[in-house]
């Protein structure tokens, strides 16, 4: 998500009132939480990559965007070791992180809120 994104997100927050909080649930290195109804928010836990090391290389297992539970989501590769992240919701993906594949030199200075993947619509 851009930095403007970002500001302009946070000012509706604070206008209208609400915050969000962000209490995921967590399952084989990613974290996921309904961010509203039907829609689930997946992303990758700190453990990921804290265990992979440097990250390398990351892209989605598949363009498809039809998911089944524990279907290949992302392909990691680390200076330590090699992941693919399992999804933990079945669903349609409707929106994709693509700005944190071309910053995998930098998740360990987001926060974990920050290192989502998908959006998905869930069955």
């Amino acid at each position: 998500m851009s930095f403007w994104n970002k500001l302009i997100n946070r000012i509706k927050q604070l206008f209208s009132g609400k915050t969000a909080k962000f209490d995921p649930k967590e399952k084989d290195g990613v974290w996921y939480q309904e961010t509203k109804p039907g829609v689930v928010r997946i992303g990758m836990t700190d453990q990921v990559y804290e265990d992979l090391g440097d990250i390398t290389f990351m892209d989605f297992s598949s363009p498809d965007n039809q998911l089944d539970i524990d279907d290949d989501l992302l392909e990691m590769e680390g200076a330590k070791a090699v992941e693919t992240l399992k999804s933990p919701v079945k669903g349609t993906i409707i929106a994709r992180n693509n700005d944190l594949l071309k910053q995998s030199d930098q998740l360990a200075k987001h926060t974990t809120q920050e290192n989502w993947l998908v959006d998905v619509k869930t069955a």
